[in-house]
């Protein structure tokens, strides 16, 4: 899955600004965009599913290939609160989930001009509650 998410943040980087002119709630591009580019990949080997009901919340994506399962949690970064609720969020969907990684991707909504793409792009590991969660921030 890293390998796959990587090659997204490379793509994400020279494409998105065309593609996410083209939704009209600018938001549910970066989703759309990243469903798009997995299942791609995905075709035939694995499944999504989007906004999985997890007791009390909704993870935004689980990918499931073959015996695993790897949570995604998709953020606009809004504010200061937006990376460490993502991180918590996620969390509590990992442990619904019994697994001990899972992926919070943070979109920025500053364009590439306000925030450059050298200073955006960030790949970060956290420990939250015992688990492994990647932040992947662009």
């Amino acid at each position: 899955m890293d390998l796959l998410l990587n090659a997204f943040v490379d793509f994400y980087r020279w494409h998105s600004e065309s593609w996410l002119e083209r939704f009209q709630y600018k938001e549910a591009g970066h989703q759309l965009l990243l469903v798009a580019f997995l299942q791609r990949s995905l075709n035939g080997g694995g499944r999504i599913e989007r906004e999985m009901a997890i007791g009390n919340g909704r993870t935004d994506l689980a990918v499931f290939w073959q015996d695993q399962v790897f949570p995604i949690e998709l953020k606009m970064h809004h504010n200061a609160r937006s990376e460490p609720d993502g991180l918590q969020q996620l969390a509590r969907y990992m442990d619904k989930l019994g697994q001990k990684q899972g992926y919070l991707i943070l979109f920025e909504k500053k364009t590439s001009e306000e925030l450059p793409w050298e200073t955006r792009i960030r790949r970060e590991v956290h420990e939250v509650d015992g688990k492994e969660v990647i932040l992947l921030g662009m």
